[in-house]
């Protein structure tokens, strides 16, 4: 989720110190190297939001039944609220009005929330019934899995860049579509059905690595002949981006023996799925050459399929 909306995140930051939440600066790069390390976490308000807003509850397909929100207008805005819940440590009902009300359209946010109050004992008993234990499991076994395969480490290791943070907060989602990240506080976003911890990890790493602490990678040498050659074929540089993302969303978890290798997933046939394309196929071209990195490897496949050879054709 790479939330850039800057009225909503001055919003955001106001009101978790309005709820007594510090929210410090992004970390800084660490002087003293530490091993980075992922902090688990869920919200039975987040969860609610998502449902509240949304009505997702694909995981769930009781969830209608045992609290019916027939009198709640879906809304289908305020995205980034779950997310913020989850960073901003939500404690009550009534924390949710305070962040609600730092939204541009907080007038809507804030009638659904007095519309859905009623119906939260019962949604919070549901949670505790049949959500929370499955976000829990989730929570215990990536803690695990996590202990023994360090995946941002490893991450690390297969981009040939350092990770801008030293703790990450990992949210563990049973209700809603939320991928992505926030970077200030870092945190990523993960849903449960489908997802497994180094593709998560691959994923949200990836762009945090991109673009973490404004070390932004389009001020890298050749990165701007590269946008301009996407650009001309219909893409943008986030296109770059996302493709390096995706790519290391399907190969971390195959890397390092935690499961077959997959191709990597993007729908129809645009710049940014040429580029995703391309970079698998010269995947051990990049493993070999251990001068280079993988944004350097990016830029470098995107000159090289939109360059003046020519466009490289889909297989």
């Amino acid at each position: 989720m790479r939330a850039r909306k800057a009225g909503h995140m001055l919003g955001f930051l106001a009101v978790v110190l309005l709820l007594g939440g510090a929210v410090q600066a992004a970390p800084s790069p660490d002087v003293a190297r530490t091993t980075p390390t992922l902090d688990f976490v869920a919200s039975p308000y987040a969860d609610f939001l998502f449902y509240l807003l949304h009505r997702d509850n694909a995981n769930f397909p009781d969830l209608r039944a045992s609290v019916p929100l027939d009198d709640v207008k879906e809304l289908n805005t305020g995205a980034f609220l779950p997310g913020y819940a989850l960073v901003s440590d939500i404690r009550s009902y009534a924390d949710l009005y305070r962040l609600a009300y730092t939204y541009d359209n907080s007038a809507a946010l804030v009638a659904a929330l007095k519309q859905g109050e009623a119906h939260f004992p019962a949604f919070m008993a549901y949670w505790k019934r049949e959500v929370e234990p499955k976000e829990q499991e989730t929570i215990a076994a990536w803690k695990a899995e996590e202990a023994k395969a360090r995946n941002v480490e490893r991450l690390e290791g297969l981009t040939r860049l350092r990770f801008p943070y030293s703790t990450v907060k990992v949210a563990v989602i049973a209700l809603g579509p939320l991928g992505g990240n926030l970077q200030n506080p870092p945190i990523m976003f993960a849903t449960m059905k489908d997802a497994s911890l180094p593709a998560v990890v691959g994923y949200d790493g990836t762009h945090m690595m991109l673009s973490g602490h404004a070390d932004d990678w389009k001020k890298r040498k050749k990165a701007a002949q590269a946008i301009n050659l996407i650009y001309a074929h219909g893409g943008t540089s986030y296109d770059i981006e996302e493709a390096l993302c995706l790519l290391m969303q399907a190969k971390l978890p195959a890397t390092y023996g935690m499961g077959a290798d997959r191709s990597a997933a993007d729908a129809g046939d645009t710049p940014r799925r040429v580029l995703l394309r391309a970079m698998e196929r010269d995947w051990d071209r990049y493993r070999g050459n251990a001068s280079i990195n993988a944004v350097d490897f990016a830029i470098d496949e995107t000159i090289r399929t939109f360059g003046t050879t020519g466009v490289a054709t889909l297989p």
